[in-house]
């Protein structure tokens, strides 16, 4: 079993979560008809969390085919995707009354409500962006503004914009369309609403909305070509179960440029459908080339690492020796330098 210092087993308090939650779910069922939640019931749901891991996030939401959502949420952290992933893989089907979520859903009449952040009431609907479009990166950058962000403190501002974006978009087009998020206090000369960042996001969604690889060509000054296919968007988020890394280093025989000559291309190629078949249950997501060696990257489950599977499939590799290494990565550090 792959576990580190980083990585605990959390499969058994996941387990006792969802003994606990069949008991508790009426007296929930009936707060939320209500409006009355108690100090000790928001406790017991807190502390039941909080037990699979200190920094997940939960909320209880409108269903999207359900009444009622049930959502522990990563919050952006790496670290934690995978872990609110397993808890929501062994949840109960869902029913006309419940479903669960590791991630939370667009909601955007959640923005016609009021937060109340550090004793000030922030009126959703008075929230407005201004967004850019990165051609290079295939992300939007956005600038949120409200006018009572003159009242709060940066934390909190960014705590707002950052659950207005989740609930206008969903936590997952959050994390895979949007870039840099700002906030401003003052009104930037050109502002768009909810609806309209929703139908910039959607519409660089259905330019990649087929599984795309782009191929990159880099030369550094002083230094060794290098090219790069990766899967884009390169974001964990696609994956949120998979936080292991395998990086398989082959080397090749190589042209004066230090890249494969044509027929080291056919053999890698070749060499990758194979990894690729036998690495059941992980995911291929880029490969490099530089000085004489291609490293593939692969993602899989922490505990289900491919390793043995693999390493049968470069046995025969004749042109030096394959190298793999893997080690606990969610917040995907090996492949971050090959993001366009």
């Amino acid at each position: 079993m792959l576990f580190s210092r980083q990585h605990r087993n959390v499969g058994p308090v996941i387990a006792e979560f969802w003994r606990w939650w069949p008991g508790v779910r009426p007296r929930v069922e009936a707060a939320i008809a209500d409006g009355t939640w108690s100090d000790d019931l928001i406790a017991e749901v807190s502390g039941r969390v909080k037990a699979i891991d200190r920094e997940l996030e939960w909320e209880f939401a409108q269903g999207t085919r359900s009444g009622h959502a049930l959502v522990v949420s990563a919050a952006g952290a790496p670290r934690l995707r995978a872990v609110a992933e397993r808890w929501r893989r062994a949840a109960p089907a869902a029913d006309d009354r419940w479903e669960y979520h590791s991630t939370r859903q667009p909601d955007p009449t959640s923005l016609s409500a009021a937060l109340t952040v550090s004793g000030h009431e922030i009126k959703l609907t008075e929230l407005r962006f201004a967004c850019r479009i990165d051609p290079d990166r295939y992300e939007v950058d956005v600038l949120v503004h409200h006018p009572d962000f003159g009242r709060l403190g940066e934390p909190d501002r960014m705590r707002v914009a950052f659950l207005a974006l989740d609930w206008l978009l969903g936590e997952v087009a959050v994390e895979l369309w949007v870039g840099g998020v700002e906030v401003s206090t003052t009104l930037p000369p050109r502002t768009e609403s909810g609806e309209a960042l929703t139908a910039v996001v959607a519409q660089l969604a259905r330019r990649l909305r087929e599984t795309s690889w782009v191929l990159l060509e880099r030369a550094p000054v002083g230094g060794s070509p290098q090219t790069a296919a990766v899967r884009h968007p390169l974001k964990p988020v696609r994956w949120p179960h998979l936080d292991t890394h395998l990086g398989v280093v082959v080397p090749y025989r190589a042209a004066e440029t230090g890249l494969p000559t044509e027929t080291a291309l056919v053999a890698l190629e070749r060499l990758e459908e194979q990894i690729a078949a036998a690495a059941s249950g992980a995911v291929l997501v880029a490969h490099e080339s530089c000085a004489g060696r291609r490293t593939f990257h692969l993602y899989a489950e922490a505990g289900a690492s491919p390793l043995g599977p693999v390493r049968d499939a470069v046995r025969g590799w004749d042109q030096g020796r394959v190298r793999l290494r893997t080690r606990y990565d969610p917040g995907w550090q090996a492949v971050r330098p090959l993001c366009p």
